[in-house]
């Protein structure tokens, strides 16, 4: 039986980094292990685990993700704790057999009895681009030696009609993700590749995009402070997504707000890189451990503080020269209440809104499907459903109040739902920015 040295084991604890290398990402602890000839091998240690490709689908970052689910039976890890690493290897070849590696390991002496009673799941998530790849999926008991490998085929269609059809152009065909555990980590700073977004303009324009950041929704009583912004987990990487728009006549600025404190939180002007560092710390400063007293008081302020961070950016403080740069407002935000008697006074403006407006709204619950109203009343009849169901499913996402401060602007409104909706509505906002007089 094949015996793994000692230095096997360390390399699967993760002490080096994954290298980076042209047409692939070859990881260190794959140097020591046969694969092919576990695969061919199939199971001989005859380990109950299972390895299988989820479908794959478009992400947030507007990237096509695939997902590797490896299942391994608790009553395998029992007999194993106390010693070792349960090592679990993925690794992508694309069509032209560039590879691609990562792996994790699993720490055998935190096992406990209790991993007898369930199956213990490790999904790998990663960018992918369309084509065909094979997917060699290995697992290690360092302790014991015994492995076990398999192979598995992918095939990643492109998007039907799709709104942005040059989006990957140049990117790798595979990248890994790693899990985001904070706020901070949902910009993946490790994901090096650039969308293919070009935005051509006849007249230079100035892009201002404004992320509500806050933690918790300014309407949200006390007692869930606690509770994280899930909207971020959309707005975050479409503010990555937009960042990297290639401006060919023009300059593009981001600005983070906290509503719950009235502060701004971030902002970089004339962005080619976001400074991500400084957002994931503002991020954390703001997040909702360290809402205070002081900031509690100030929550019926919230609203007329983003009117006021709003006109900053669409008022000139003098007639516009000509030739001077057009104003464009992204607003990016989850739906946002506030408290009962905050003053909601829409942004006050004479004449033509001053610049274009977009508000895209991001929503953190699935958008429900309208049912059939006659056969709904049967089936609540027939006992199977309590009370009617509304067309959203928003009985626990606050209702929006930052439309109505925007409206003398005549926003183009985006709700999204869905990745694939963000994907058009950003089609949308680049054909309208382009056609800008």
């Amino acid at each position: 039986m094949w015996r793994p040295a000692i230095n096997v084991a360390l390399l699967l604890l993760g002490a080096a980094e994954l290298v980076r290398a042209q047409g692939g990402s070859p990881d260190p602890a794959f140097a020591a292990i046969p694969l092919e000839r576990w695969i061919a091998e199939g199971n001989p240690a005859h380990i109950r685990w299972s390895a299988k490709v989820l479908p794959v689908e478009l992400s947030n970052y507007q990237r096509l993700e695939a997902k590797v689910e490896l299942q391994i039976d608790g009553n395998e890890l029992v007999p194993r704790r106390g010693q070792g690493y349960l090592g679990m290897l993925v690794q992508f070849s694309d069509s032209e057999n560039h590879v691609y590696q990562t792996h994790e390991a699993l720490d055998l002496q935190r096992v406990t009895e209790d991993a007898a009673k369930s199956n213990v799941s490790y999904v790998q998530p990663a960018f992918v681009t369309p084509g065909d790849y094979r997917i060699s999926v290995a697992i290690l008991d360092t302790a014991t030696g015994e492995h076990s490998a398999v192979r598995l085929p992918l095939h990643v269609n492109p998007i039907k009609n799709d709104p942005l059809p040059d989006s990957w152009q140049g990117l790798p065909a595979v990248e890994f993700l790693k899990h985001a555990e904070s706020p901070g980590d949902l910009f993946l700073p490790n994901i090096v590749g650039r969308l293919h977004v070009p935005l051509e303009t006849r007249r230079p324009i100035h892009v201002q995009v404004l992320v509500n950041a806050s933690p918790v929704s300014a309407g949200e009583p006390s007692r869930s402070e606690q509770v994280q912004n899930r909207s971020l987990v959309s707005v975050i990487p479409a503010l990555k997504v937009i960042t990297n728009t290639e401006i060919r006549n023009g300059t593009l600025e981001a600005t983070l707000l906290d509503l719950t404190t009235q502060q701004v939180i971030f902002q970089q002007d004339d962005v080619h890189d976001l400074d991500w560092p400084k957002v994931a710390l503002a991020l954390k400063q703001a997040g909702p451990n360290v809402i205070d007293v002081a900031a509690l008081k100030k929550r019926r302020e919230a609203a007329q503080f983003f009117v006021s961070q709003v006109r900053k950016r669409v008022e000139p403080g003098e007639p516009r020269a000509a030739g001077e740069p057009l104003p464009i407002l992204i607003v990016l935000s989850g739906p946002m209440a506030f408290e009962s008697g905050e003053d909601l006074r829409p942004i006050d403006v004479e004449g033509a809104p001053p610049a274009e407006v977009f508000y895209m709204r991001f929503h953190s619950l699935p958008l429900r499907p309208r049912i059939d109203p006659v056969q709904e009343e049967l089936a609540r009849r027939r006992g199977r459903i309590a009370e009617r169901s509304p067309g959203l499913a928003a009985s626990s996402e606050p209702v929006d109040s930052l439309e109505r401060t925007l409206k003398p602007l005549q926003p183009h409104l985006f709700d999204i739902y869905t990745p694939e909706q963000f994907r058009k509505a950003l089609r949308n906002v680049l054909d309208e920015v382009a056609r800008s007089q």
